[in-house]
C-alpha cells in the first residue's frame, strides 16, 4: 500500500492533472489535496480506500518533479521581492495556522471573513496567496512575486515603423531586425563565418553589408561602377547580437576549428584521469617527445648528433614515472619497447649505469600495468601482440589527434626541462632558428649518457619531492593525511589499493618487448646489421659450415638497439625460446655500440669509400694504360724479331729446352752478390772418350731441383 506524504505531487494519469497532498486526516481516513495548476482550485477530500484503488489500477502515480521546490538563495533576492513575500505570508499566517480546519469550505468560510473584518484585507487577495501557497509547496518563499514571469524576457519585440531601442549617441542607428534580415543574417554565418576560420565577425558583417546592402553606382567623375553603402543597414552590434543569439555558437567554433581540434584544445574538463583508476598501476600512460637539446657523438664529441627522442611512462593515479628512455630512435615501437622495459626493470642497476647511486625506497617501480595508454602509431601492430599475450596487459590507443587523453603524461614533458634548461648547452630557445638568435646546435658538449643522467636527475627530483598542484585526492586520502607527492601517493595506494601491479622476471620483460627481425646465417657467422653473431647452438649443429657448403638461411631474432654486443635466437618456432648470441671477433669493433651507432659507422665507412672512388678510378685507368703500354711494346718487338722457319708445332715442343735457358739466364740475373759482376770464365768440358757426347747434363739446377733433392735426401737418412 502506496503512503502518502504531506507536500508530495500525485499524478492523476486519465485526467492530465496533478495535486498536491495538503493535508493527512488520520481521523477521517484521508488526504486534503489541491489541483497545483488550477488557477481557482480550492482543497479537496480524498479517502484513503478511494487512492489506494487509484493505485493499483494504475491510474495515478507519485512524482518527483516539483517546479516549485527549487532552492531559492536569501542573498539572491532583492529586497522589494522580500518585503512583498513577507507582507504575503502575514497576511496568510492565521489562515495556514488554523489547519486542517482551513481545508474543510465552511469553517475556511467563516475563518476569511473574520480575518477581513479584523485586518482589512481584500478577500480576492487572501484567497489568491493561500491558493498559491498551496499549491507552490506550502512554504514562505511559495508566495514570492512572480517578476521572473513579467514581461517578454528572451521574446522578439513586435516590429513597427519606428526603430525598437535606444538611439546611439554617434554612428549607425541600424535598422529594425524582423525575420527576414534574420534570416540573412544567418546565411552569411554560415556561408562565410562557419566555413573561413580567418574571418571574424567584424569581416562576417562586411560581407553581409557587401552582398545585401550595397549598391552599384556609376561614378560621375571617374565614370566607372562602384559599390555604395545604403543609408539603412544593420549595425554591427546588432549584427553580433542576433549572431549570438541565433547561433549556437559552440557549434559554429568547432567546426570551424575541426571536431578533433575543438575535442582536444576547447572542450569541457568536467573529470580528471584519476577517476578512471583505483590504484598504482591500474593505467601507465607513455609517450615520446623529441627533446629541445642538440647532442654530441660519444665517438667523436665534434659530431653533432642531433635532437635525442625522450620515452616517458607514468603512472596515473600516483603520477609516479615509472620508466623513461632516452634514444635517437624516432618514436616507434622500438622506443616505446625500451620504456616499456625500463619500467618492469630494477632502476637501482639501470641508475648505476649512469653513474647515479640510489637505493629501492627512491624509485620502487619496476611492475607492468594493467593497462597501457598509448599513441596509435606506438601501439598498433603485430609487435604489441606480445606484450598483450605473454603480459595479459590491455593496451589502450588514444584517437588520432587526441594527445589530451593522455594528458598527464604530456605535461611531464613540460616540467621535465625546467628543471635543466638554464644549464644545459645546447638546450633550444624559443627564438631558435629566429634572425639574429644563436645557433644552438654549435652549443651542444653533452652526449647521449650524459643527458640521460640529467633525465634520471629530474626523475628523482620529481618522484619524490615536487609536490603537485591540482592533485584531486579523495576522501581517505584526505583522512590519512596524505601529501600529493608522487612517492608517497605510489606508497599509499601500494598498502591501501595495491593488487593492479604485476611483477615479472626482468630478463623475461625484456627479452618479450624486445623488436625482431631476421638475421642471416653466413659462413661468418649470423649476419645482423653488419655485425657477425655466435652461439653454441650454431657451433654445435655447424650452422656456418652448412653455409660455407649449401648456401645461407634466414632465422629470427630479438635485439636491443641499445646494445648491440648480443642478440637472441628465436630457438623454436612455437613456444619462444631465447638463445644468447654474442659478437664475433669479426666485428669486435662494433662492442659497447649502440644500432645507431654502429650504422653511422657503416655510413662513415660507405662515405669514405664513396669519396675514394674517384681516386680509385684514376688509377684504375692509369693501369690499364700502363698494361696497354707494355703490351704495345712486347708487340713491336715480336713483330721486329726474325723467328726461325719453324712450324707451330715444333715451336710447342721446344718449350722445356727454352724454359731451361731462361731460367739459367734469370738465374744469373737474380743472383746475390757482393762484388761487382763480371764475364764468368765458362772453361771447356773434355769427356773422358774422345769424340763420344758427354753422359750427362752440366747445365746449372733450378731451385726446385735442389729443393727436391734436399728433401730425398733427408727421407733416405730417416730411413737409415
Amino acid at each position: 500500500m502506496t503512503i502518502l506524504r504531506v507536500g508530495q505531487l500525485v499524478e492523476f494519469l486519465t485526467e492530465s492533472r496533478t495535486e498536491r497532498v495538503l493535508w493527512i486526516d488520520r481521523i477521517g481516513g484521508g488526504y486534503y489535496m489541491i489541483d497545483v495548476a488550477d488557477p481557482v482550485a480550492a482543497p479537496i477530500f480524498r479517502k484513503s480506500e478511494e487512492m489506494a484503488q487509484l493505485f493499483a489500477g494504475g491510474l495515478v502515480r507519485e512524482t518527483l518533479d516539483d517546479p516549485w521546490l527549487a532552492p531559492i538563495s536569501e542573498s539572491s533576492l532583492s529586497s522589494a521581492h522580500k518585503a512583498r513575500r513577507d507582507k504575503a505570508w502575514t497576511m496568510i499566517r492565521p489562515l495556514v495556522d488554523q489547519q486542517p480546519a482551513v481545508f474543510r469550505p465552511e469553517e475556511r468560510g467563516r475563518i476569511v471573513f473574520r480575518l477581513v473584518a479584523e485586518t482589512g484585507a481584500s478577500r480576492h487577495s487572501l484567497y489568491r496567496v493561500l491558493r498559491r501557497y498551496w499549491q507552490r509547496g506550502m512554504t514562505p518563499n511559495a508566495v514570492l512575486p512572480d517578476y521572473d514571469r513579467c514581461g517578454g524576457r528572451g521574446k522578439p519585440k513586435a516590429a513597427s515603423a519606428k526603430k525598437r531601442g535606444r538611439p546611439t549617441a554617434c554612428g549607425v542607428d541600424g535598422i529594425n531586425i524582423d525575420a527576414d534580415v534574420r534570416i540573412l543574417f544567418r546565411s552569411v554565418v554560415t556561408r562565410h563565418f562557419a566555413a573561413n576560420r580567418r574571418i571574424n565577425v567584424s569581416g562576417c558583417y562586411a560581407e553581409l553589408l557587401s552582398e545585401h546592402y550595397t549598391d552599384d553606382m556609376i561614378d560621375e567623375a571617374t565614370g566607372r561602377q562602384t559599390p555604395v553603402l545604403r543609408p539603412l543597414h544593420p549595425s554591427l552590434r546588432q549584427f553580433r547580437y542576433w549572431f549570438e543569439k541565433d547561433n549556437d555558437v559552440f557549434q559554429l567554433e568547432r567546426r570551424r576549428r575541426t571536431p578533433r581540434v575543438y575535442d582536444k584544445d576547447m572542450r569541457a574538463l568536467p573529470s580528471t584521469s584519476t577517476s578512471e583508476v583505483f590504484g598504482p598501476g591500474s593505467r601507465y600512460q607513455i609517450d615520446a617527445t623529441i627533446a629541445d637539446v642538440y647532442l654530441v657523438s660519444r665517438l667523436n664529441p665534434n659530431h653533432i648528433v642531433g635532437r635525442p627522442v625522450l620515452y616517458v611512462v607514468i603512472d596515473v593515479f600516483s603520477r609516479m614515472i615509472v620508466g623513461i628512455y632516452v634514444g635517437l630512435e624516432g618514436p616507434s615501437w622500438v622506443g616505446a619497447m625500451m620504456a616499456i622495459a625500463n619500467a618492469a626493470s630494477d632502476k637501482v642497476a639501470f641508475c648505476r649505469q649512469f653513474k647515479i647511486d640510489i637505493t629501492e625506497a627512491d624509485w620502487p617501480c619496476r611492475h607492468l600495468p594493467d593497462a597501457l595508454l598509448g599513441d596509435r602509431g606506438e601501439m598498433l601492430g603485430s609487435a604489441v601482440e606480445t606484450l598483450i599475450n605473454n603480459f595479459h596487459v590491455r593496451v589502450e590507443n588514444t584517437a588520432p589527434y587526441r594527445a589530451d587523453w593522455k594528458g598527464i603524461v604530456e605535461q611531464r614533458f613540460r616540467l621535465l626541462p625546467a628543471a635543466f634548461k638554464p644549464y644545459t648547452p645546447g638546450f633550444v630557445d624559443g627564438d631558435f632558428r629566429q634572425r639574429g638568435a644563436p645557433d644552438y646546435r654549435l652549443d651542444g658538449r653533452l652526449d647521449i649518457d650524459d643527458f640521460t643522467a640529467i633525465i634520471i636527475s629530474c626523475v628523482l627530483f620529481y618522484n619524490n619531492d615536487n609536490r603537485l598542484g591540482g592533485y584531486e585526492r579523495d576522501a581517505q586520502m584526505i583522512a590519512d593525511d596524505v601529501n600529493p607527492v608522487p612517492i608517497e601517493l605510489w606508497e599509499w595506494g601500494i598498502a591501501r589499493r595495491s593488487g593492479l601491479l604485476r611483477s615479472y622476471p626482468e630478463d623475461l620483460v625484456r627479452l618479450s618487448v624486445l623488436p625482431s627481425d631476421e638475421a642471416t646465417v653466413t659462413a661468418h657467422g649470423i649476419r645482423f646489421y653488419g655485425c657477425y653473431y655466435t652461439c653454441q647452438k650454431a657451433i654445435t649443429e655447424h650452422w656456418f659450415e652448412k653455409a660455407r657448403q649449401k648456401g645461407t638461411w634466414k632465422v629470427r631474432v630479438s635485439y636491443d638497439p641499445r646494445c648491440m654486443d648480443e642478440i637472441h635466437l628465436h630457438a623454436d618456432a612455437g613456444r619462444i625460446r631465447f638463445i644468447a648470441c654474442a659478437l664475433t671477433e669479426r666485428s669486435a669493433a662494433y662492442r659497447d655500440r649502440t644500432l645507431w651507432e654502429i650504422d653511422q659507422i657503416r655510413l662513415e665507412e660507405r662515405r669514405q669509400k664513396n669519396a675514394h672512388t674517384p681516386r680509385s678510378s684514376q688509377g684504375k685507368i692509369k693501369l690499364l694504360q700502363t698494361v696497354k703500354d707494355i703490351v704495345a711494346r712486347a708487340e713491336e718487338r715480336y713483330a721486329t724479331s726474325s723467328p726461325e722457319e719453324t712450324s707451330d708445332r715444333q715451336r710447342v715442343r721446344g718449350i722445356r729446352a727454352n724454359r731451361r735457358d731462361e731460367r739459367r739466364d734469370r738465374q744469373a740475373q737474380e743472383a746475390f752478390r757482393t762484388a761487382p759482376r763480371t764475364a764468368p770464365d765458362t772453361g771447356k768440358v773434355v769427356p773422358f772418350a774422345p769424340g763420344a757426347p758427354p753422359a750427362d747434363d752440366y747445365t746449372y739446377p733450378s731451385m726446385s731441383d735442389i729443393m727436391r733433392r734436399i728433401e730425398e735426401d733427408r727421407t733416405d737418412d730417416d730411413q737409415r
